[in-house]
Parts: structure tokens; C-alpha cells; sequence
């Protein structure tokens, strides 16, 4: 489903890299996101095809979902829930009516697994949420792909129970129930505040309030620009940096070793493609490149960025 939601702040699809759990963003990636388009940018990139396919097969899942789980009334909103008290907004893909004294019975052997307990009673309406992927089945979803995420729309909308059908390969739906998580949703709810505050913070002086980068990456996000000033920061950043050496003095030595092997390797098979060494199978096949056109390159404009390496030497 597209999102629904507001750019200007926090949505629920947004939770996890804030809690620090995503592969893809860090909580700088998600507050940089909201302050682009306070200032009026459009900070939305195109999200590819996997993503596409997603929205596409959306109904499918949750058409599969209740029919799994026993249910004959759902919805898919057109709109987004705004939470009562706290700035956060969430979109829901579905929301399912089941008949009343409904109880779902962990079962894997069905695809069903019922987070946290052996059954759980789908008590008024819920939430569906639809993810496709093409990682391997699994028995507990990571907590990226959609179980903090259905607590913040539980928040949200204020039902008391979510569902996650997860389609496998495009061949294995699994369907995980989660009840609403306390703690869980007490982080959310403090998270959110404290997001808001950075927010304001941007509008009121066009500053971003950074949070403590999650690593080096973030770090050049966060302090672009350097000064040609030194500042002295003390021996336990000296034992850092003396790891940092050490660390790429052995990794230099193993890449040395890697060179070694391959050479003796390359030696034994000669002008062969491929070969076989005991369980190991050996490829050193031809690569081939297409004939390219002569290229000028244009002329570009002087400009400056903060190196993303460090470079440390011994005094």
C-alpha cells in the first residue's frame, strides 16, 4: 500500500530503524526524512521493484490471511490513523472483523504461530499486515519486518491484536499474531516524543538535532563538514586508534595470505575454467566485456566533502 501517512512526522513503518533494528536506516535516516519535508523537499526515492511487487500482491495476502485465520469481514483503509495523544500516525493495510470468541491455536505445522503463547482470542477488530520477501521461512520474524511495527499501529488504532502474513519466495505464506506488548509500546510511545521534540527543534531554528550516529556512516551524515583545528582526545582514544592499526595491519597480512593461495591455486589448474578440490568446487572462468564507445568526461565544479576514512598515523 502506498504510504499513507504524513512525510512531516513519525509514521509506524518508520519504528524500527528509530528503535535501531533496521538493516536499511538508522534513526538519523528517518528524522533527516521528516525535516526534508517540513522544509518543503520531497524526501520519498523510488523504492524499486520488490517493493512494487509488495503493493501488488497486498490483497492477495490479506485475502489468504482471513481465509487462514477464519475470518469473512476485513477491510483496506484509505487513510492513515492518527494516534490519539502522541504524534505518530500509522497505515494499516487491512483491518479484519472476526466473529466474536474467535481463538487462534499456535500451530506452525499450518503456518500459523501465535507470538509469545499457545493461542490467542481475536477480540474485536485487528490489524493485517502484509510483507513479501525473499528470505528462506522462518519461525520468529525479525523485529524490522513488522512486529514493532504492528505494536505502533495497535497504538494507533487501538485494537488488541495484529497479524503478520508473510509470503516467503512467493511461495509459502506464514502468519504471525501478536498481542499488544507493553514495554514495547511504552518505548514507542517515549520514542515519539522525543522525535516530535527534534522536529520542533528543525522548525523553529532549520537545525537538524542529530542523534548519536550508529556508525561511521551515520557519522559522516552527521558531522559533514570538518574545521582545521585539533583538538586532543585523550588515551582511550589512543587505544582506538592503535586498535584500528592493528586491525588493518592483520587484515593486510591475511589479504597477503589470500594472494598466496590463490597463486598456487591458479598454478595447478593451468588454462582450466573450473575445478574440483575435495569439497570445494573452483571457478576461474573468462570474463567478457562488450566493445564501448569512446568517452570525454565533462568538466565538473570544485567542491568539498568530509573524507569518510580516518587516517591515522603514529607520532
Amino acid at each position: 500500500m502506498p504510504k499513507l501517512t504524513a512525510d512531516d512526522m513519525l509514521s509506524c513503518s518508520q519504528l524500527p530503524a528509530l528503535m535501531g533494528v533496521s538493516k536499511w536506516a538508522t534513526p538519523n535516516d528517518i528524522l533527516q526524512f521528516c525535516c526534508k519535508a517540513i522544509a518543503g523537499e520531497d524526501p520519498r526515492t523510488k523504492a524499486g521493484e520488490a517493493a512494487d511487487w509488495g503493493n501488488l500482491l497486498e490483497e492477495t495476502i490479506v485475502q489468504e490471511m482471513v481465509r487462514r485465520l477464519g475470518i469473512k469481514e476485513y477491510i483496506m483503509p484509505d487513510k492513515a490513523f492518527q494516534h490519539k495523544t502522541l504524534p505518530l500516525a500509522a497505515s494499516a493495510d487491512a483491518i479484519a472483523t472476526p466473529e466474536p470468541g474467535l481463538i487462534i491455536e499456535h500451530a506452525p505445522d499450518k503456518g500459523i504461530f501465535v507470538v509469545g503463547a499457545n493461542s490467542i482470542l481475536l477480540e474485536g477488530p485487528g490489524v493485517l499486515e502484509s510483507k513479501l520477501t525473499k528470505s528462506i521461512p522462518e519461525d520468529e520474524l525479525p523485529l524490522y519486518r513488522g512486529p514493532i511495527q504492528v505494536q505502533g499501529v495497535m497504538m494507533c488504532t487501538g485494537y488488541k491484536w495484529a497479524a503478520i502474513g508473510t509470503l516467503y519466495n512467493g511461495i509459502e505464506l506464514r502468519i504471525f499474531l501478536f498481542q499488544p506488548h507493553q514495554a514495547t509500546q511504552d518505548s514507542i510511545a517515549e520514542l515519539a516524543e522525543d522525535f516530535e521534540r527534534r522536529l520542533e527543534h528543525f522548525r523553529q531554528t532549520g537545525e537538524i538535532d542529530f542523534y548519536l550516529p550508529q556508525d561511521s556512516k551515520d557519522a559522516d551524515r552527521v558531522y559533514p563538514a570538518a574545521n582545521d583545528q585539533e583538538i586532543d582526545l585523550g588515551e582511550d582514544i589512543e587505544i582506538l586508534a592503535n586498535e584500528i592499526i592493528k586491525s588493518k595491519g592483520a587484515i593486510s597480512d591475511l589479504e597477503e595470505y589470500v594472494k598466496i593461495c590463490e597463486t598456487k591455486i591458479k598454478i595447478r589448474m593451468q588454462d582450466f575454467s573450473s575445478a574440483k578440490a575435495g569439497k570445494f568446487q573452483i571457478k576461474w572462468p573468462m570474463r567478457h566485456y562488450k566493445a564501448q564507445p569512446e568517452k570525454i568526461t565533462p568538466a565538473k565544479e570544485a567542491y568539498s566533502v568530509r573524507q569518510s576514512t580516518l587516517t591515522i598515523k603514529e607520532l
